[in-house]
């Protein structure tokens, strides 16, 4: 299912996702969710040393966005709230976690995001509310360093072109696979901004299509292939689970 007036801001670091999330919350009339650089206390550790930090910052930030998105979806269907602008969805997670175990240093080992897996299937999709829309801003991952060295925090310092490249290929393979969920997708060229008025008409636009929601079940894993290096279990029986939202 989804949540009407739940609208997510996706896009690499660097891009802008912060500005337009503020501008686009106050031009609607809608509260932003803006991410706590400041509060992660595993952040500027984790730039500075991502082999030690990934698998534990990625926990870190499930479960900080978890507590999130179950609070603005509540406030939205009690009708606290009219809506919410969210500068990085929880589904994003997935994105930087993926990377980082396909990362050639093993970034985050396959024992590790296996586990990282589990416990994002028992978190997040038991409590499944796909945005309203996703607007995805994009920009090649060069003018995404530019900038981010035009806001000079002292922790991306390290960041480079090859990480931004790979994250970015990441989004495109999570944008797909967000759309064949049945989520609308808003894909703006954002090399340069655009005026606030233009993309407040375009989520107007794209509210209104028609969309086809389902609610996604990861196969059941055995235990030796989620923890690979425990004794093997007797075999149990794997179905694929499906069911519209």
């Amino acid at each position: 299912m989804f949540a009407e007036g739940y609208i997510g801001i996706a896009g690499i670091i660097g891009v802008g996702k912060s500005t337009l999330t503020v501008d686009l919350a106050q031009a609607l009339g809608f509260d932003p969710i803006l991410e706590e650089v400041g509060g992660n206390p595993y952040l500027e550790r984790f730039y500075g040393d991502m082999k030690s930090y990934a698998a534990v910052m990625q926990i870190w930030l499930l479960n900080h966005r978890f507590r999130q998105h179950k609070e603005f979806v509540a406030r939205i269907s009690l009708g606290k709230i009219r809506g919410v602008i969210q500068d990085r969805t929880i589904w994003e997670d997935t994105i930087f976690a993926r990377m980082l175990n396909n990362h050639p240093d093993k970034l985050i080992s396959d024992l590790d995001y296996a586990t990282y897996l589990d416990l994002f299937d028992n978190m997040v999709l038991h409590e499944l509310v796909y945005p309203q829309l996703l607007i995805y801003l994009d920009c090649s991952p060069q003018k995404a360093l530019e900038r981010i060295g035009v806001r000079g925090r002292t922790m991306e310092r390290t960041i480079t072109l090859d990480y931004l490249t790979a994250l970015r290929n990441n989004y495109l393979q999570f944008l797909d696979e967000m759309q064949d969920a049945g989520v609308r997708i808003l894909r703006l060229d954002w090399e340069k901004f655009l005026p606030t008025s233009e993309i407040v008409r375009l989520i107007q636009e794209y509210s209104l299509r028609p969309s086809n929601f389902t609610k996604w079940v990861r196969p059941l894993r055995a235990r030796r292939e989620a923890f690979p290096f425990e004794p093997k279990a007797p075999a149990v029986n794997k179905e694929l689970v499906t069911s519209a939202g």
